[in-house]
């Protein structure tokens, strides 16, 4: 009987990881779902730290279950908040979690490195517990400063900012790297931002910069 649930408990594990990258499926469902609790204290500390000038345009990558697409378009009730997601599945649940906002708010499901909106689109764009699964991210940061007005912001906060403590996922997650907060801060200089400030908190890591 132990084997067994060991069993079974090792498999679990490994569907979940598979999922994690490109969600899909049931378990991917059921990923995207605990996505938006799980979160949720992570980008409480963002909203404490970051300002949110409601009345502007905003793009959320990797949103996920849209469970931060919902707390920024209640949080800013004249603001465009629209969302983007490699996944499928990530799409389908976000547009449903955020349906009674369907004025103001569309998710489209894209690659972040080649995303389909015109320069000069967005005001900010956020990127919250995504940045693990980017093939290139010099690249990735390249297109959401493209996608950015001059002088618009990007956020990126990640819960995991030590790639040695990370490496219990990495080993586990095909494709995951784990960044420290200076080694995202030197990635974002490269793809051209200026401004590249950063902050941290337990093991949780914020940085901003602005597009040129």
């Amino acid at each position: 009987m132990k084997n067994r649930r060991r069993h079974r408990g090792r498999f679990m594990l490994k569907r979940y990881l598979a999922n994690c990258r490109n969600p899909q499926g049931r378990y991917g469902k059921r990923i995207v779902s605990a996505m938006n609790f799980g979160h949720a204290p992570l980008n409480k500390w963002v909203y404490e730290n970051v300002v949110f000038t409601d009345g502007g345009s905003v793009l959320d990558v990797g949103c996920g279950g849209g469970g931060n697409l919902l707390r920024m378009l209640e949080m800013c009730p004249h603001s465009r908040i629209d969302g983007a997601d490699y996944s499928a599945t990530s799409v389908e649940k976000s547009r449903e979690y955020t349906a009674e906002y369907a004025d103001r708010c569309s998710v489209t499901c894209c690659d972040v490195a080649d995303m389909p909106f015109e320069d000069g689109t967005y005001d900010t764009v956020t990127a919250f517990e995504t940045v693990y699964f980017w093939h290139d991210p010099v690249k990735c940061f390249g297109q959401i400063r493209r996608v950015l007005k001059s002088g618009g912001r990007v956020v990126v906060a990640c819960e995991m900012i030590d790639p040695e403590k990370g490496k219990f996922w990495t080993k586990r997650c095909e494709g995951m790297t784990v960044y420290s907060v200076e080694e995202l801060c030197e990635i974002v200089r490269k793809a051209g931002f200026k401004n590249v400030a950063s902050k941290v908190c337990k093991n949780w890591g914020l940085v901003t910069a602005v597009a040129p």
